[in-house]
């Protein structure tokens, strides 16, 4: 498992400007485009920038939106052919998500995340029927395309101060890759019921953010993702409730709804430079803003309905993280890299006094 370090003001003094406007030129894309799923539209660019450390990296730019799709694409096409049989689908999908927690834990690598959130993603959609999901499927290649033309225009127009490109430095978990990944995927496929239960299609986007506490390798890495990630969309409800609000009482014209994203995200890119939280708690406080007034905005629920969604969605993720945690207790040893490494930021500051 790896996570981005926090970014760096030297770095890329425009780093929270650049969050703002990919936000502000998604929403435009998504009134352009009036897509079904404008979430997705809203949040996936940003997520994408939002990862982005040291000067642009445009291989990387290009390839994280077509990595992405093409995994999504995959998950949609396997998730149609064995959707008849439900057992099959059962197995299949948790097949699946048991290599990708696999390929996390062996190796580091972000390609056992993406195989992970497009199997929940394209599953749960699957449990639905065939036309949502190729609504869904459809709705994530048009977020990727946005990214496409969003990400490397934002960058030519905001460069970066340095031209150092910044290089991944991802270490496979201490131990119990096999039965760890087991652990997880038959979790991961039992909140995968839950999301079904509990969620609207359009609120599925929410699912993502809920699965990352159990791609952490331990369970103290675990709780702590969970916290934050809980924290995060505290954060983020409080802001589109604020965004929401002031639309509602003072003008609900369209500028004013762009001025209002682009100061939280750019509230929230500065936090992630400097504030006192993990970086990742800020970004996705901006992600849970970004989303719900997306959401609202684009499906016509109400903005109370959304937020208990939202708070059904972490009581699942962090029941989760609960039994996996409850689950390796009972089953497996402690483990623990012998020079106290973890890839979880706030982790690194309890054990270390500081973020690596």
């Amino acid at each position: 498992m790896y996570v981005p370090p926090r970014p760096k003001r030297e770095d890329d003094p425009l780093f929270a400007v650049r969050l703002g406007l990919v936000v502000v030129a998604s929403y435009l894309a998504m009134a352009l485009i009036n897509p079904i799923m404008g979430a997705i539209v809203a949040v996936l660019p940003f997520g994408l920038v939002a990862g982005q450390r040291k000067g642009f990296n445009f291989v990387r730019a290009i390839s994280a939106p077509i990595a992405f799709g093409v995994m999504v694409w995959l998950m949609a096409s396997l998730v149609a052919i064995v959707r008849p049989i439900p057992a099959l689908m059962l197995v299949v999908m948790g097949l699946v998500l048991f290599l990708g927690y696999y390929a996390t834990r062996r190796t580091g690598s972000g390609v056992g995340m993406l195989i992970i959130v497009a199997a929940v993603m394209m599953s749960i959609a699957g449990m639905e029927t065939p036309a949502l999901l190729n609504i869904f499927r459809d709705g994530f290649l048009l977020g990727c395309g946005v990214a496409l033309v969003i990400i490397p225009a934002l960058y030519l127009l905001l460069p970066t101060a340095t031209r150092e490109k910044h290089e991944d430095a991802p270490r496979p978990s201490a131990g119990h890759h096999g039965a760890g990944s087991l652990i997880r995927a038959i979790v991961t496929l039992g909140l995968c019921f839950w999301f079904y239960a509990v969620l609207p299609v359009s609120d599925l986007i929410l699912a993502v953010a809920a699965v990352f506490p159990l791609i952490f390798p331990t369970r103290e890495e675990a709780f702590a993702e969970a916290g934050e990630r809980s924290l995060a969309t505290f954060y983020g409800a409080i802001a589109a409730v604020g965004i929401l609000a002031f639309m509602m009482l003072v003008s609900a014209h369209f500028v004013v709804l762009l001025c209002l994203v682009f100061l939280v995200t750019f509230y929230f890119g500065e936090r992630m430079i400097d504030g006192k939280r993990s970086a990742s708690v800020y970004q996705f406080a901006a992600s849970a803003a970004v989303s719900i007034v997306a959401t609202v905005l684009s499906s016509g629920s109400p903005d109370a309905a959304v937020l208990v969604r939202v708070a059904l969605t972490f009581a699942g993720s962090i029941g989760a993280a609960f039994l996996v945690a409850f689950l390796e207790w009972v089953l497996l040893s402690p483990i623990r890299h012998a020079d106290n490494y973890s890839p979880h930021p706030a982790v690194q500051r309890r054990r270390l006094g500081q973020e690596l």
